[in-house]
């Protein structure tokens, strides 16, 4: 019974001195997720859309557009920096296709430079009726998102995305 006592010791004494070696030498890699989509309104939203400037509206005639960014930097990183179109550049690319179009609309971040993470999001309602998904596509090309960072060894990476070609569409 001893011998399988200090057997046991032995172990768990190995075990726990190479715990926080394997611990930190996992080297995580910086995650990024970033996405644009059109999808159709819900029965909610299209009830708060203000639509009597439109010519008989249905909720079929209206999409809304979603981007959102999501950065989770691993420790290796010393700064970031994101480069992204504001809410304002968005509308004014809708709304100078044809006509007005974009309703409504949200947007928010949260990029604190002490965090190891960067959250953006902007989200709004557009009149769809007359515009077809490439339209809608070529115009949003003109628009960049960069994200770029820093690594403790010096080494600058930088990714850039352009909003039109990320576009998903949720029919």
């Amino acid at each position: 019974m001893r011998k399988y006592l200090l057997r046991y010791i032995l172990i768990l004494f190995f075990a726990l001195m190479l715990l926080p070696i394997v611990a930190c030498s996992k080297n995580q890699e910086t995650k990024l997720t970033i996405e644009a989509k059109i999808s159709k309104v819900s029965k909610n939203e299209f009830n708060e859309i203000n639509a009597k400037a439109f010519d008989s509206p249905t909720i079929e005639d209206f999409r809304k557009f979603t981007f959102n960014l999501d950065i989770k930097q691993s420790n290796e990183v010393t700064s970031r920096k994101i480069v992204i179109p504001s809410s304002e550049e968005l509308v004014k690319v809708i709304n100078t296709i044809d006509k007005v179009r974009v309703l409504n609309g949200t947007a928010g971040e949260q990029d604190n430079k002490g965090e190891k993470f960067a959250l953006y999001k902007n989200e709004f309602v557009y009149y769809s009726k007359g515009l077809s998904n490439d339209e809608l596509r070529k115009a949003l090309r003109s628009k960049i998102v960069i994200v770029s960072w820093v690594t403790k060894e010096g080494k600058i990476i930088t990714k850039k995305f352009n909003i039109g070609n990320l576009i998903k569409f949720n029919n």
